[in-house]
């Protein structure tokens, strides 16, 4: 089951955090683009954020036998005033097997949700370059409503 971190063990185990943070960041194809090929600047304001106690905003999870690691983000639209939880980041520290995969994926969703729930959000968003997350949010559309969407990203250089 997916927990908070508290900012003391966030504090203490930031090295191990931050390698897995970055490691996802530039996983995959395009990834570095977040990081913009350097990826100090990128973690610096993720732990900021995660050590600001006014502003809790930003939460760093992690499942109960330390196999995936997982960094989310409240936000709120300048227009709406709507509040949306991003799944900002997953890692699979450990390999599982596909059904401790699904299940992991199950009582994720579960805990997530509740938690954007209880933020008052109204919906979640999550952008992976994982095949299995579109798989997944296949089974799951039955009792979830997901909205399975794309997102593409044409980065631009500049003159």
């Amino acid at each position: 089951m997916l927990k908070i971190l508290s900012q003391r063990n966030i504090k203490e185990n930031w090295d191990t955090y931050k390698t897995l943070l970055e490691a996802t960041s530039e996983a995959t194809e395009g990834g570095s683009i977040i990081t913009d090929g350097g990826s100090e600047k990128y973690l610096k304001g993720i732990y900021e954020r995660l050590m600001n106690p006014f502003n809790q905003v930003m939460n760093l999870w992690v499942e109960d036998n330390n196999e995936y690691l997982l960094l989310t983000k409240l936000q709120i639209c300048e227009v709406t005033e709507r509040r949306t939880l991003v799944l900002y980041s997953l890692y699979r520290i450990k390999d599982v097997d596909k059904e401790t995969l699904s299940e992991r994926y199950f009582e994720a969703y579960k805990v997530i949700s509740k938690f954007a729930r209880d933020n008052k959000c109204v919906g979640m968003f999550c952008y992976s370059d994982l095949d299995y997350f579109a798989e997944m949010a296949k089974q799951t559309k039955d009792w979830t409503n997901v909205i399975t969407r794309y997102q593409f990203y044409f980065p631009l250089k500049l003159k």
